[in-house]
C-alpha cells in the first residue's frame, strides 16, 4: 500500500514537471437586475465566437457572480438568460494569458407576457458524466407514477435483489444510498422499502457514483446512488403535485406533492408522497443434501398476498440571518406498513420417494417508523472561504412479528399433526451525527476542502422464536436472544484540487476513519469488540486533450462494514426447514478500486478493476445434516471484478433521441468452506436503452428496457432477466399540466432466479421469485406557482449513516 501511495505522488510530480504550469486563465463577471440588485440563478453560457457553439455553462451565485476556469486563449461570446427576462449577449471577449473580467451584465424583463412564453430544455433519460451516470427521472414518461426502486431497477448496471433486499452496481454489492447528497443510515431492507414507497414524481434525478472522492464516507465498495429530490429555485410559492392510478395483479395507486416558498430571507420547502401496492407475489425454492445412503430433497412453493402502504414526508426552512450566514432546519420521516398473508407448501423426498408434506399458513407484519431532525449552518468569509456544520438526530424502529401454522402429512397425504410457531423482532435504532466542512483556496491553483465527522449509533435487537407445546408457548433458546450494539465512527479528511495546467487537473484526498464497535447479548457480552483505524486515500487525474476528448484516471480505497441487521441476528422462516438469519461473526471488507474513463464528445467509455478482501455476500445458503437450510450473509476471501461501461447517446433527428448503455463484467470469487477453498468465475453483461420520440400537438412517446445476463450473487448465480416499458405523454395547453400513461414490464419477464451449486460442500439450492407483474399506470401532474428566482440547495450531515440501517 505504501508503494502504491508513493507511486501516485511520484506520478503527480512527474505530471507537474512534464507540463509547464501555465497561468490559470479565468473569465469572470457579474449579472445584475439593477445597479444595486445582483441576479442569482441566471444561466451563463460560454460560446465560441466563430460559430456560437457551446463550450461551458454555469449559474450565477447569490451575489450574481459567475466564472469560467481554465479558459484557453481565443475569442468568445457569452449568453445570459433566465425565464421571464430577455436573453442577453456580451460583445466578443478576447482571452490571452491573463484573467479577464467582463463588465456588469444587466438582464431586462421580457416584454411578452410570461403565460405566452414557453421555455423547454429536455434532458435525456441517461447522461454519462466523467465521474457518474445520471438518470433524469423527471423527464422520463415510463417512470411517472412509479417508485424510486422501480427506476433503479431500470438503471444501467444496477440490480435489485428483492429476496435479500440488496442492491448491486457494476457487478458489486455494498452500494450506499444517498438522499440529496446525504448517506442514508437505514438497514438495507428498510432502504429498499423506503425506495419502494418513494414516488418518482418527487425525484429530479438519480446519480450512480462508482468512484467517490475522500469527502464521501469510505463505506461502500460499489459506490453511491444519490437520489436528488425536486427543488424549485423560484421566488414566491411554487411546486407540483401528481396522482397515479395503477393496476397489475393488484392495485398500485400513488400520489406526491412538493412545494417551495421563498420570500426575501426565508425559504420554506417540503414534500410528501404515498404509495400502495397489493400485487401478488410467487416464490419457489428447492434444496437438496446428500448424506451417506440418503438423498434429501425439499421443494417449497409460496403464494404471497402482501399489502404495502408507505408514506414519506419532510419539511425544512432556510433563514439568511446575514449576507454571509444561512441557518437551516429540516425534519422528516417515513412510515411503512407491510402486511402479508401467504399459503406455502413443502414437499420432502427421501431417496426420490415422497416422505413428508407441510401446508403452511403464514401472517407477517413488517413495520418501519423513522424520524429525523437536522440543523445546518453555513458561513461565507470575505475571502471566499466557506465553513459549514451539520448536526443530525435519527431514530428508526422495526417491528416484525410472524405467525406460522404448519400442518404435516405423510408421503401418502394423510394428516399427521399440527405445529404453531411465532417469531417477534423489535429493533429501535438511534443515530447522532455531527459534521464540519471547510473549503478555501490556496493561491490560484489549489482548492482545499477539509472536514471532520463523528457518528454515534446504538440499537437493541430483541428476537424471539416460540413453538406451541400442549397449549403453552415455549421459546427456542437457539433462535431467541436480545442483542445490544454500540458503534462510533470518527473521521478526518482533506482533499486538494490542483490545476496543474489549463488541460490537467488533479484531485488528491485522504480520509482517516477510526471505528469502535461492541455487540453483546444479555447472556454473552462482548461477542464483538472491535477497535480499528484505517486510511482511505483517493487520487483523480483529469486530462483534457481538446474540446471533444478527455480522460480521467482514478484510484480509491473503500470499506464495507457489516450491516446492523446482519450483526444482530434475526429469523424469517420460509418453511420449517429453510429460513433467513443474521451472522454476528461478519468482518468488514476492504477494497481497492482503479478506474479509467474516456469521453469522446457525448460518448463515454469506462474500465474499472476492484480487488476486495473479505467481501460480504448476502443470503448465502448453507446446509446441515438435519436437512435445514440457512440463508445468511457470509465473508468471502477475495472478489475480483473487471467492469467495462459504454454510454452511446444518439440524436437520429429532431424528433427521435436515444440513449444506449452497455456494461460488461468479469468476476472471480474465492471462498473458504469447510472442505477447502472454492473458486467461481463468471462473465456477464447488461444492456439499457431509452428511445424518446417528440410528436406533434404536445405528444411524446418513450420506449425503454434492460437486459441482464447470467451473473454472480456472492457464490450464487442469477439467471438472465429483463424488462420492456412503454409510455406516452400529453402536455396540456397551459404547459403546467400533463397526462402520462405507462406500461411497466410489458412481457411479464422480471422473474428473479438464483442457483447455488457447490458439490464439494454438499450445497445445492435454487429459487425463483416474482415480485410483480405487468402494470398499467395513468398519472396526472400539475405544476403551480410562478417563476422568478432562486433557492438554496439543502443537504444534511448523516448521508453516509442512513445507508447502514440495512
Amino acid at each position: 500500500m505504501k508503494k502504491l501511495i508513493s507511486s501516485i505522488f511520484l506520478l503527480f510530480f512527474f505530471v507537474l514537471l512534464q507540463k509547464p504550469l501555465k497561468a490559470q486563465v479565468k473569465l469572470y463577471g457579474n449579472v445584475v437586475e439593477s445597479i444595486d440588485k445582483p441576479f442569482s440563478g441566471a444561466n451563463v453560457l460560454l460560446l465560441k465566437s466563430s460559430d456560437s457553439s457551446l463550450l461551458k455553462g454555469t449559474v450565477t451565485n447569490a451575489s450574481g457572480n459567475f466564472s469560467f476556469e481554465n479558459v484557453l486563449a481565443g475569442k468568445y461570446l457569452m449568453s445570459i438568460s433566465y425565464t421571464g427576462f430577455k436573453t442577453g449577449f456580451t460583445k466578443p471577449v478576447y482571452v490571452s494569458n491573463r484573467d479577464v473580467q467582463v463588465a456588469d451584465i444587466k438582464l431586462g424583463k421580457a416584454e411578452k407576457d410570461l403565460q405566452t412564453v414557453t421555455v423547454e430544455a429536455r434532458r435525456p433519460m441517461f447522461e454519462q458524466k466523467i465521474d457518474r451516470m445520471v438518470i433524469n427521472v423527471k423527464n422520463s414518461i415510463t417512470s411517472a407514477g412509479g417508485t424510486a426502486l422501480e427506476v433503479l431497477e431500470k438503471s444501467p448496471g444496477v440490480i435489485v435483489n428483492h429476496q435479500s433486499n440488496a442492491i448491486s452496481m457494476s457487478g458489486k454489492e455494498g452500494v450506499k444510498i444517498m438522499i440529496n447528497g446525504k448517506l442514508s443510515q437505514m438497514p438495507m431492507d428498510a432502504v429498499v422499502q423506503m425506495l419502494g414507497g418513494m414516488n418518482a414524481s418527487n425525484i429530479d434525478r438519480i446519480e450512480l457514483i462508482t468512484t467517490p472522492p475522500a469527502n464521501f464516507d469510505a463505506e461502500g465498495n460499489a459506490g453511491f446512488i444519490n437520489i436528488i429530490l425536486i427543488s424549485n429555485p423560484n421566488k414566491g410559492l411554487n411546486g407540483s403535485y401528481s396522482l397515479t392510478a395503477g393496476y397489475g395483479h393488484g392495485y398500485t395507486p400513488a400520489g406526491a406533492v412538493n412545494f417551495n416558498y421563498r420570500n426575501k430571507k426565508i425559504n420554506l420547502f417540503g414534500d410528501y408522497s404515498f404509495t400502495w401496492n397489493n400485487q401478488t407475489q410467487d416464490w419457489y425454492f428447492a434444496h437438496r443434501s446428500a448424506l451417506p445412503g440418503l438423498l434429501l430433497e425439499n421443494y417449497s412453493e409460496t403464494k404471497r398476498r402482501p399489502e404495502d402502504g408507505q408514506q414519506n414526508a419532510r419539511i425544512g426552512v432556510d433563514i439568511q440571518v446575514s449576507p454571509k450566514t444561512i441557518v437551516g432546519f429540516l425534519i422528516g420521516g417515513y412510515h411503512t406498513k407491510w402486511v402479508m398473508q401467504a399459503n406455502n407448501t413443502l414437499a420432502i423426498f427421501k431417496n426420490s420417494i415422497a416422505d413428508t408434506g407441510v401446508a403452511i399458513t403464514n401472517h407477517e407484519l413488517n413495520e418501519w417508523k423513522h424520524y429525523m431532525g437536522n440543523v445546518n449552518i453555513s458561513h461565507t468569509f470575505s475571502a471566499g472561504a466557506v465553513l459549514s456544520a451539520d448536526f443530525d438526530y435519527l431514530y428508526y424502529k422495526d417491528n416484525n412479528p410472524n405467525d406460522y401454522k404448519n400442518n404435516y402429512s405423510n408421503g401418502s397425504g394423510t394428516f399427521i399433526g399440527e405445529q404453531l410457531t411465532r417469531s417477534t423482532k423489535n429493533t429501535p435504532l438511534n443515530f447522532r451525527v455531527g459534521k464540519i466542512d471547510y473549503t478555501n483556496k490556496i493561491g490560484k491553483k489549489i482548492n482545499i476542502s477539509s472536514g471532520a465527522k463523528l457518528a454515534l449509533s446504538k440499537f437493541t435487537n430483541d428476537v424471539a422464536v416460540e413453538n406451541q407445546q400442549q397449549n403453552n408457548w415455549a421459546k427456542d433458546p437457539e433462535l431467541t436472544s436480545k442483542f445490544h450494539l454500540k458503534e462510533n465512527i470518527a473521521a478526518l479528511y482533506s482533499t486538494f484540487d490542483v490545476t496543474a495546467s489549463t488541460k490537467t487537473s488533479i484531485k488528491i484526498g485522504v480520509r482517516y476513519e477510526y471505528t469502535t464497535s461492541n455487540l453483546g447479548s444479555e447472556l454473552r457480552p462482548n461477542i464483538i469488540d472491535r477497535k480499528y483505524g484505517r486510511f482511505f486515500p483517493s487520487v483523480f487525474v483529469n486530462q483534457k486533450i481538446n474540446d471533444n476528448n478527455s480522460y480521467n484516471i482514478s484510484y480509491s480505497r473503500r470499506i464495507t462494514r457489516p450491516t446492523f441487521k446482519d450483526m444482530a441476528p434475526f429469523v424469517i422462516f420460509i418453511d420449517p426447514y429453510s429460513f433467513f438469519s443474521g451472522n454476528s461473526a461478519l468482518q468488514p471488507a476492504f477494497s481497492n478500486i482503479y478506474k479509467f474513463d474516456y469521453l469522446l464528445k457525448r460518448f463515454s467509455f469506462s474500465v474499472s478493476f476492484t480487488n476486495e478482501e473479505g467481501s460480504i455476500a448476502n443470503f448465502q445458503p448453507t446446509n446441515s445434516n438435519n436437512n435445514k437450510e440457512i440463508f445468511s450473509a457470509q465473508n468471502l476471501d477475495i472478489t475480483k471484478t473487471f467492469n467495462l461501461s459504454i454510454g452511446l447517446p444518439f440524436t437520429i433527428n429532431k424528433w427521435w433521441n436515444m440513449q444506449n448503455n452497455i456494461q460488461g463484467n468479469w468476476q472471480q470469487i474465492n471462498a473458504s468452506y469447510a472442505k477447502g477453498p472454492f473458486t467461481i468465475v463468471q462473465k456477464n453483461y447488461s444492456l439499457n436503452s431509452s428511445q424518446n420520440f417528440i410528436l406533434p400537438k404536445n405528444y411524446s412517446i418513450e420506449l425503454s428496457g434492460f437486459y441482464n445476463s447470467k451473473a454472480l450473487f456472492g457464490a450464487s448465480v442469477t439467471k438472465p432477466f429483463g424488462m420492456a416499458n412503454f409510455g406516452i405523454q400529453k402536455k396540456c395547453k397551459d404547459n403546467k399540466s400533463k397526462f402520462r400513461f405507462a406500461v411497466d414490464d410489458i412481457f411479464n419477464s422480471t422473474v428473479f432466479r438464483v442457483t447455488t451449486d457447490i458439490p464439494s460442500e454438499n450445497i445445492y439450492s435454487t429459487g425463483k421469485l416474482r415480485f410483480g407483474y405487468r402494470t398499467f399506470k395513468l398519472t396526472f401532474t400539475h405544476n403551480f406557482g410562478k417563476s422568478i428566482k432562486d433557492k438554496r440547495d439543502r443537504t444534511t450531515a448523516s448521508a453516509e449513516e442512513q445507508g447502514r440501517v440495512k
